[in-house]
Formats: C-alpha cells, structure tokens, sequence
C-alpha cells in the first residue's frame, strides 16, 4: 500500500495551493484487532499447495497467551465554589461504555477546604471505583496540574493539608498495574 501526504496553503482567494507532496511506502496494522491479527499473519505465513490441507497448529500453543492491549480511560474534576464542593468521574471502557459518579461533599475541618483537596478527592473516587470494579489498567484525565504532578512526583506535596490526601492516593495507584496520566487544560 502507498500512502500520499500534501501540504497546501490557502492563498489570497481562499484556494489551496499544492505546496509540498511525499508518498511514503506504509504497511497499515490495525492495532484494535491484535488477536486476530495474530491469528491472521500465521495462517498467512504458512505454505499452501493444492490438495493439502493447512497445518493450522501454533507451535508451544500452551505458552501462547492474548492480552487485551486496549484501557479504561478515566476522567475527574472537583468543584469548590459558594455553593459547596462537588466531585464528578467518568470511566469509559475500552468498548466505549460509560460509568459516571458525582458527589457532593460536606466537610467538618476547621481549616478552608481548597479546590485542590476536591480535586484530590475526584481522583480518588474514580480509582477507588476502578479498582471496585477490578480494572488494573488506566489512563488518567485531569486538569489538576497539582495532582497529576504530585502523584507522578515531579512535584513534592508541601501543602500539610494535602498530604494525607497524596498519602491514601499513593497506596490506590500501588495497587494498578499500569496507570498513565494525562493532563487536560482547564479550557
């Protein structure tokens, strides 16, 4: 297969002018069908003759084992403003199913309870419901630069009312086998 890219600019008419254009030798994998393609690329690799049947069998079968390369994805934003403070999580499995859970939060502290410390607590609700629901592997959306940075440790937690929050949220993601972080801008 050949795939062709074009670079154009749009000139003074609004027309696209052709500036720059590649093709490139690409060979397409799929990466949502990994079991299948596997299967896919034996059976093409083996030799095929008239009138013999296809020797179909996978060498040391029984030290074969499929992963599921695909995540769960999961999404947290907390809320502290006059009218209280509110929480929200969104999982969305590899098949696109939704699992959304929102709480509003009532605090006894004497000290101000911060943005921050609702958006600790949104994190930890979504893991804690991964976890209920025996999901391993995940990837994180926030936009709680503070927590994301924290949890991953490019930045220490100096804030004392934090830390318990940073403490309990560290024994969740021990507790995954593969967590990955992205940071989503406010806007």
């Amino acid at each position: 297969m050949a795939l062709g890219c074009m670079l154009a600019q749009i000139d003074d008419l609004g027309k696209e002018r052709a500036i720059y254009y590649l093709k490139f030798d690409i060979q397409y994998v799929s990466q949502k069908s990994i079991k299948g393609s596997i299967v896919a690329n034996h059976l093409a690799s083996l030799p095929t003759f008239e009138n013999r049947p296809v020797d179909d069998d996978f060498p040391n079968e029984e030290f074969v084992t499929m992963t599921s390369l695909s995540r769960w994805c999961m999404y947290f934003d907390g809320a502290a403003n006059q009218s209280g403070y509110g929480i929200g999580v969104l999982l969305v499995s590899p098949h696109n199913d939704h699992i959304s859970r929102s709480v509003r939060l009532t605090f006894f502290d004497r000290h101000p309870i911060t943005n921050n410390i609702v958006e600790y607590e949104a994190c930890i609700l979504g893991l804690e419901t991964a976890l209920e629901l025996g999901i391993r592997q995940i990837k994180v959306f926030g936009d709680s630069n503070l927590v994301l940075k924290q949890i991953q440790g490019d930045w220490k937690t100096r804030d004392v009312k934090l830390r318990p929050y940073h403490a309990y949220l560290e024994f969740l993601v021990a507790r995954f086998d593969d967590l990955r972080y992205v940071h989503l801008p406010r806007a």
